[in-house]
């Protein structure tokens, strides 16, 4: 007989577990940054379930990382807008007069 193997969702829910004393030595802050991480993992658990990866953490760090560069890419998309708004679409001018 094989080994059964856990859902991922327990998986993710026990490292999330083994990180326990970590969070508690984090500000209060950091607590709520560090809880966001793994709400990004668990918003990926059909992916990770398919990455079929030894090390679970390797398919929840790549999950959490897909969902920091979406927020980064939609700042950027966010500023370049307002950039646009705030110099009525003109191309910024480098150069001396």
């Amino acid at each position: 007989m094989g080994r059964t193997v856990l859902p991922f969702t327990q998986e993710l829910y026990r490292e999330e577990e083994s990180w326990g004393g970590f969070r508690r030595a984090l500000r209060r802050e950091d607590r709520e940054l560090f809880d966001a991480l793994f709400a990004a993992a668990r918003y990926h658990t059909a992916a990770c379930t398919c990455a079929g990866r030894v090390v679970p953490f390797d398919a929840i760090l790549m999950s959490i990382l897909i969902e920091e560069r979406r927020s980064a890419r939609d700042l950027s998309r966010r500023l370049e807008e307002l950039d646009r708004r705030l110099t009525g679409g003109l191309p910024e001018c480098h150069g001396g007069s």
